[in-house]
This record gives C-alpha cells, structure tokens and sequence, in this order.
C-alpha cells in the first residue's frame, strides 16, 4: 500500500507547491536523519530549511491546509467546517490503522487481524458513504473541496491497491474515488505514480 507519505504529497501537488520529496528504506532511517524527526519516526516534513520540522500525517496536512494560500479556505472557511474537516481526515485516519495493522501483523497474530480487518472495514466505510451523501455536495465537506478530500483520496487509494473489490458496493464512495483521482491537480501525479484502478465510475 501507498506510505502514509502519500497525503502528504498529495496535498502539495494539489496546492501547485514545488518540493523535495525525500524517500529511503527504512533501514536508512538512523543516525542524523532519525534525529531530526520530532518523534523519531517517518514520515515528517522540514519547512523553510529546518526552521520549522513537523511529523504525524494529519497534523502535517492541516498545517499545509493553514498555511499555504490561506485565502482559499482549504481548512474550512469556519471553526465548524474546520473541525468537520478534522473530524472526516481523523476517522479515514482509522481505517488506514486498521488495514496497515492487518496487513503488517506479525505472523502468529495476522489471521485474526486480518479477520477483524475484513468483518469492520465493510460496515465503517458505508457510515462514510453515509456522511458523504449527508455533505449536500460533492465532497465530504459541503461543496467546496478542503484538505481532508485530498487526504482521504490518499487512503481510499491504499484500500483500493490492497483490498481487491472494496468499493464494489459502495457506488457514492466508489464514484467520489475515482472523481478525486481525476482532478486536474493531482491527475498527472496519480498517473505517473499510481497502479491503474479497476474503477471508472
């Protein structure tokens, strides 16, 4: 499955930003670069060379939201569609656990992470499903896009690249999903760097 980089990434090619995107093996992951990440852990972001370091996905991505043309009200254009925003980002947040816990679970307990996996995620995406018909627009969020649509664009891709058919009966889900992987900002980006979805509509 895509890292959880990948909103990240996402969020600046959206935003039109130029970045280095810096990837290495874990086993990379030592030393001088393992200090500079706040919780030791990846991924995490330096901004304006070091002056500013942050890490955790969604704290990385709201931080971007807030920062980069803020005119624009990628965050929410009020403390109630900021904290939906928070809230949509923060429960997709869970999912993505979910499945990396199955997938990634050592072997003497990954049959019954992986049954957990299976007898959940189904249920929890339709209450997703659920909140997006509820939204009044064509995203999660009312009708204009915010950063948690890029986010979650990022981790309906990891559960469509591992979960073969996840979307199948989930039509209003499977039809934002693949809305979102055509935007013209992220078009070109997903094109290059994703696998093909089986999904056209």
């Amino acid at each position: 499955m895509r890292g959880r980089a990948e909103p990240i990434r996402l969020v600046f090619h959206f935003l039109g930003v130029d970045f280095e995107d810096y990837r290495m093996n874990k086993e990379d992951f030592t030393g001088a670069m393992k200090e500079k990440a706040p919780m030791r852990q990846l991924p995490f972001v330096e901004i304006d060379g070091g002056k500013t370091t942050l890490c955790q996905t969604v704290s990385i991505c709201r931080y971007l939201a807030k920062s980069i043309q803020p005119d624009r009200w990628f965050g929410g254009a009020t403390k109630t569609d900021s904290a939906k925003v928070d809230m949509m980002a923060d429960g997709f947040a869970d999912l993505f656990n979910l499945s990396a816990m199955a997938k990634y679970a050592d072997e003497s307990i990954k049959e019954i992470a992986m049954e957990n996996y299976k007898k959940s995620i189904g249920p929890k995406l339709e209450i997703m499903q659920d909140l997006l018909k509820k939204s009044k627009g064509e995203y999660f969020v009312g009708k204009s896009i915010h950063w948690c649509d890029v986010y979650i664009l990022g981790i309906l891709q990891a559960l469509d690249e591992g979960d073969d058919g996840i979307f199948e009966n989930l039509p209003e889900l499977r039809s934002y999903y693949v809305r979102m992987r055509n935007l013209p900002e992220l078009k070109e980006y997903i094109d290059t760097n994703w696998p093909e979805t089986k999904y056209t509509e």
